[in-house]
C-alpha cells in the first residue's frame, strides 16, 4: 500500500498479498505531549509464496531511535530508509523486530495517528494513521494480536486501549500504567489508544448466551450526564444484532470515548470506539430531535462494525464498501426497526434516499465519479464518500430485496462464517450471498465496478380492448471516455399499478393463471425489457421503484395531475413522497421560468399542486412526521442538480416565492397544525413527539415566509419559551431563512446564551451562514460572505477543529446558495483562502472543503468562469497535499 502522502496512484489491479505477516505486536507508549516514545516489538513471519525477503514497513512523520533484529542491535546494511518506508532485509524466518520511534502528539494537527485533544491523547488510525505512530506494514490485510502497555504522568488516570484490561497501577516513579491485550487479531487501522481524565457511565448487559458484558461511555467531566441516550442506543444495538442476525457481542467490555477533535463521525476500533462528541452527547438543551436520531444511528453503525468490519475486515482499501456499505445498511435497518410503525419507517427511508440523491447522485454525475469499489486512488481518504457508504448500502439492500430478510440473513451469516478473523473482498460477500441463496449473481457484480447512476426510461401502453398493460424499461448507464461501454446491470424494480380511484390493481403477468399481489418485483437485466399484465380493465397509472428498490433514476413522463394523484393515493408511502417531490420540482422549474420572463407577480402554484399539498397536510391518517417530511421544500442543492443549468439566485428566489404563496394560501390549515401539534410536558425525543414538533415547525415556517405578523411573534415566543433545543433552534432557523426582521436578534441572543457549550457554538456558526445578504445590506451591514470571513475570527470558531470548520465554512460552501455563489467572486475567494489554509495542517478536512466546486461546469457562465479561476489558482499551489490535489485535478480535467 502506498503512503497517504505519496503522489503516485494506487491501482486495485496491482494488489499483491504481503510477503510477510505479523503474528503479534507488543506496543509500549511513554506518553509525553511533545516527545512520546513508542516501542514496537513485532513477530514477522515470512510467507511461503513470498516474492521477496524484504520486510516493508510504512512510516510517516516519525523519528527513528533504534532497531533491533532478533534481539540484536541492527547494523548498516540490514535496513534501508526511503520516503515513507523502512525496509528490513533478509527476513527469511520467524523474526522478532524491535523498533523505537518518537512522535509529537501535541503538534499533530492532522488528527491522524496519535494526537492531543485538549490535554487528552486520542488515536485515529483509519485509514493510514498507524504509520504515524510506529513503523509497521500499515495495510488492512495484515492482522495481528496486540498487547499494549501505556505509561503516562500520574495526572492521567484513564489509560485505555483495545481488548481486555490485564493490569493497571502506579509505577515506582509515580507514573500510571495500564496493560491491555486484545484476543482478536486485527489490522493496524483498528488500533486505539486513549489517555486522559474522563468520567465513565457504566452499564452491564446480559447477552443472549448468558454472558455479562460491561458497557462504558467515557467523556470529559464537563459532559457528565449527557450520555444516557447514547448508552441506551448501544444497549438497543446489541440486542437488535442478537435478534436480527444472531450476532453477539464477543467481548467482556465494550467502550466508547467522546472527543471534540475528530475528523470523522466515529471510529469502530475493536472494543474501543472513538466518537466525535456530537454523536454521543445529548440532552434537551444541547441536542435536537435529529441529533438524537443521529446518535442512535451512529452508535449502532460503529457497534455493528464489530462483526462487519472488525471480525471480518477488508483485504485492501478498494474493498472499503465491503465494510462501510454493509454496515450503513445494517444501521439503516436498525434505525427503521427502532421506529416501528410503517409511517415512521417510511420517513426513515425517505431520509436515507434524500441523502443519496442530494450527495451521491451529484457525485456519480461529476468528476469524482467512481464505483463503490474504486479502481484507483491517490489518497484513500478522498474515497470515504457517499458512493462507498450510501450507494454501497443501497447495493447491499438490493440483496435483501432479491432474497428477502431470511435470505439476506442466511447470506450474511455464511459470509461471516467463511471469513471470520480474515480480510475479505466484495467478491467474497457476493459469492456468499449467491451460494447461500442458490442464485447466479455474476451480472449483479457490475454494481461494484461501474460508476454512474443508471437512468431507466419508462414506457407504458394500455390496451383498453385487450385489457392489457405493457411496461417497457430501457436502462442507460453513464459512459466514460477511454473506458469500455457499460454493460446492462441487474436492477430490481418494484412496481404497482393504480386504477382511476387510486386503488392498487392485482398484478397478473401474461402466462400466469391468477394475480400475485398488488406489488411486483421485476428484474431488469437487459438493455430493454417488456412485461405485459392481464385483466387491467380501468385506465392504469404506474407506481414504479416502490420503496426505492434500486439506486437509479426513472425517466417518466408524468403530468402534474398524475403526480398529484400519486401523491394523494399511492399505497407505497415512499412513492407518495417521491411523487410530491417530483411535483415540487416541476413547480420550481415553472417559477424559475416565470421569474426569468414575467417577474414574480405572475408566478403562482398550480391548483393541482396546492390541492395535493393541502390534502397531504390535512390527512390525519398520515403521521405528523410523514406529513412534515413530504411537504418540506427540497434543498436548493437538490433542485440545482435536477436542472441543466444551475442559477443559484433564481433557485433561491423561486423557492422563497413558492413558500410565500403556499403560506398565504393555506394560512388556516397551518395555524391549525401549529395549535394541534404542541408537545407539552417533559421533552421526549421519541418518534411521535419529534413528528409533532416537525409538523409544527414546518407550518410555522411557511407562515413566516408569508410574512405573517402573528407567525413572527410565534417564532419569537417559541425561542423564548421552548423547553427543548429542537424548538429553540427551529425558531432561529425559521427567522433566519425566512429573512424575518427578528432573525439577527435571535441569533444574537443565541450567541450569548450558548457560549459555554461547544456543540451549540457549532450550531450557531452553521445558522449564521444562512443569513441573507439582501436583508443585511438593507440594514447597512456587509454581505453574508464578509460575515463568514469575520466569523473565522470569532471566539466560537476554532480554526483547527474539524467540527468548527465544517459548521461554518463547510455549511456555507455547501448551502450558501447565492450568498456563496456571488457574481463578484467573493465567495470563491473565501473558498480559496480556506482550502489553502486548512490544507497546511489537515488535508483530509481541506479535501472535503475543496469538493464544493467540483461540479463547476454546470453553473451559469459568469459563475462557472469564476469557479474555474479559483480551482486553477489552488491547483498552482506548489505545496498542495495529495488529498486536495486529487480533488482539484479531477475537477479541472473532467472531459466536457
Amino acid at each position: 500500500m502506498a503512503s497517504q502522502n505519496a503522489s503516485n496512484i494506487v491501482f486495485r489491479k496491482d494488489y499483491t498479498a504481503p510477503d510477510h505477516q505479523i503474528e503479534s505486536i507488543d506496543l509500549s507508549f511513554d506518553l509525553i505531549p511533545t516527545c512520546t516514545e513508542v516501542t514496537s516489538k513485532i513477530i514477522a513471519v515470512p510467507q511461503e509464496d513470498r516474492k521477496s525477503d524484504d520486510l516493508i514497513l510504512d512510516g510517516d512523520d516519525l523519528t527513528l531511535v533504534s532497531i533491533k533484529i532478533a534481539g540484536e542491535d541492527s547494523f548498516p546494511g540490514q535496513y534501508d530508509m526511503r520516503p515513507g518506508k523502512l525496509i528490513i532485509h533478509n527476513i527469511k524466518e520467524r523474526t522478532e523486530i524491535e523498533i523505537v520511534t518518537r512522535i509529537n502528539p501535541r503538534n499533530n494537527l492532522e488528527l491522524s495517528g496519535l494526537y492531543m485533544s485538549k490535554n487528552n491523547y486520542i488515536t485515529q488510525c483509519e485509514s493510514e494513521g498507524f504509520r504515524r505512530i510506529t513503523y509497521f506494514p500499515d495495510r488492512p490485510d495484515i492482522l495481528a494480536k496486540y498487547r499494549v502497555v501505556i505509561r503516562a504522568p500520574k495526572d492521567y488516570k484513564d489509560l485505555l486501549s483495545n481488548g481486555n484490561l490485564v493490569e493497571q497501577g502506579e509505577l515506582l516513579d509515580g507514573r500510571n500504567y495500564a496493560i491491555w491485550e486484545d484476543p482478536f487479531p486485527k489490522p493496524s487501522y483498528l488500533f486505539a489508544l486513549v489517555a486522559g481524565n474522563f468520567v465513565a457511565q457504566e452499564q452491564k448487559v446480559t447477552l443472549s448466551d448468558g454472558r455479562e458484558a460491561l458497557l462504558q461511555i467515557w467523556t470529559e467531566p464537563a459532559n457528565k450526564g449527557k450520555t444516557e441516550f447514547a448508552m441506551q442506543s448501544l444497549v438497543k444495538a446489541i440486542k437488535w444484532d442478537e435478534e436480527r442476525f444472531g450476532l453477539d457481542l464477543d467481548l467482556d467490555r465494550f467502550m466508547i470515548v467522546a472527543t471534540d477533535d475528530f475528523n470523522f463521525g466515529a471510529m469502530e476500533n475493536k472494543g474501543l470506539n472513538i466518537f466525535n462528541s456530537k454523536y454521543v452527547l445529548a440532552d434537551e438543551n444541547v441536542a435536537t430531535d435529529q441529533d438524537f436520531a443521529n446518535i442512535e444511528a451512529v452508535i449502532g453503525h460503529e457497534y455493528f462494525h464489530n462483526w462487519t468490519g472488525d471480525r471480518v475486515t477488508c483485504r485492501d482499501w478498494f474493498q472499503l464498501s465491503l465494510k462501510e456499505g454493509l454496515t450503513v445498511f445494517r444501521e439503516q435497518e436498525f434505525s427503521a426497526d427502532m421506529l416501528g410503525d410503517e409511517s415512521s419507517r417510511a420517513v426513515k427511508r425517505i431520509d436515507d434516499v434524500r441523502v443519496l440523491r442530494n450527495s451521491q447522485f451529484p457525485e456519480d454525475a461529476g468528476p469524482m465519479a467512481h464505483p463503490i469499489r474504486p479502481e484507483s486512488y491517490r489518497s484513500i481518504n478522498n474515497f470515504y464518500t457517499t458512493t462507498v457508504y450510501e450507494k454501497g448500502a443501497e447495493v447491499v439492500r438490493m440483496y435483501q430485496t432479491l432474497f428477502g430478510k431470511d435470505g439476506f440473513r442466511r447470506g450474511l451469516l455464511e459470509y461471516i462464517n467463511r471469513y471470520d478473523g480474515t480480510a475479505a473482498t466484495c467478491d467474497d460477500f457476493l459469492n456468499a450471498m449467491a451460494e447461500s441463496n442458490y442464485e447466479d449473481l455474476s451480472q449483479f457484480e457490475l454494481w461494484y465496478s461501474q460508476a454512474g447512476t443508471p437512468r431507466i426510461s419508462v414506457e407504458t401502453k394500455w390496451d383498453e380492448i385487450a385489457k392489457t398493460f405493457t411496461l417497457t424499461l430501457r436502462q442507460n448507464n453513464r459512459t466514460f471516455p477511454g473506458k469500455p461501454a457499460p454493460k446492462p446491470l441487474m436492477i430490481p424494480v418494484k412496481i404497482g399499478i393504480l386504477d382511476d380511484a387510486g386503488n392498487d390493481i392485482p398484478l397478473q403477468l401474461e402466462g400466469e393463471d391468477s394475480p400475485d399481489g398488488t406489488s411486483r418485483l421485476l428484474i431488469l437485466d437487459e438493455a430493454v425489457q417488456s412485461w405485459t399484465f392481464r385483466n387491467v380493465s380501468t385506465k392504469p397509472l404506474l407506481s414504479i421503484g416502490r420503496g426505492f428498490s434500486a439506486p437509479v433514476i426513472f425517466n417518466t413522463e408524468y403530468t402534474r395531475e398524475q403526480l398529484a394523484f400519486l401523491a394523494r393515493h399511492d399505497s407505497d408511502l415512499f412513492n407518495r413522497a417521491d411523487a410530491f417531490e417530483k411535483l415540487t420540482l416541476q413547480m420550481v422549474d415553472q417559477f424559475i421560468t416565470d421569474l426569468s420572463r414575467r417577474g414574480a407577480q405572475n408566478a403562482m402554484p398550480s391548483e393541482s399542486y396546492l390541492f395535493a399539498f393541502e390534502d397531504i397536510l390535512n390527512d390525519d391518517s398520515l403521521s405528523p412526521a410523514y406529513r412534515a417530511k413530504v411537504l418540506e421544500m427540497p434543498s436548493e442543492n437538490y433542485i440545482a442538480e435536477n436542472r441543466v443549468l444551475i442559477e443559484p439566485a433564481l433557485i433561491r428566489e423561486a423557492c422563497d416565492l413558492i413558500k410565500r404563496r403556499i403560506g398565504q394560501r393555506l394560512r388556516g390549515s397551518f395555524e391549525d397544525k401549529i395549535k394541534n401539534n404542541q408537545t407539552p410536558g417533559l421533552y421526549r425525543p421519541d418518534a411521535a413527539d419529534a413528528g409533532r414538533r416537525a409538523l409544527k415547525l414546518l407550518s410555522l415556517s411557511y407562515l413566516a415566509y408569508a410574512q405573517d405578523a402573528k407567525a413572527m411573534q410565534q417564532v419569537r415566543n417559541l425561542y423564548k419559551n421552548a423547553n427543548n433545543l429542537t424548538d429553540r433552534l427551529g425558531a432561529v432557523n425559521i427567522a433566519v431563512q425566512a429573512s424575518l426582521p427578528i432573525g439577527e436578534e435571535l441569533l444574537s441572543k443565541a450567541d450569548v446564551e450558548w457560549k459555554s457549550e461547544p456543540l451549540l457554538n457549532n450550531k450557531w456558526l452553521a445558522l449564521s451562514t444562512q443569513l441573507r445578504t439582501q436583508l443585511r445590506t438593507q440594514r447597512g451591514k456587509r454581505p453574508t460572505v464578509d460575515l463568514i470571513r469575520a466569523l473565522t475570527q470569532h471566539p466560537k470558531y476554532q480554526d483547527h477543529n474539524p467540527n468548527s470548520i465544517y459548521a461554518l465554512l463547510g455549511t456555507f460552501f455547501r448551502t450558501g446558495g447565492p450568498e456563496f455563489h456571488r457574481p463578484d467572486g467573493m465567495g470563491y475567494q473565501l473558498w480559496v483562502d480556506s482550502v489553502l489554509f486548512v490544507d497546511k495542517f489537515n488535508p483530509q478536512v481541506a479535501a472535503r472543503l475543496a469538493r464544493a466546486l467540483e461540479n463547476w461546469r454546470r453553473y451559469e457562465p459568469t459563475l462557472s468562469n469564476l469557479m474555474y479561476k479559483a480551482l486553477k489558482y489552488v491547483s498552482e499551489e506548489k505545496n498542495l497535499s495529495p488529498n486536495v490535489r486529487e480533488i482539484i485535478e479531477h475537477a479541472l480535467t473532467e472531459p466536457v
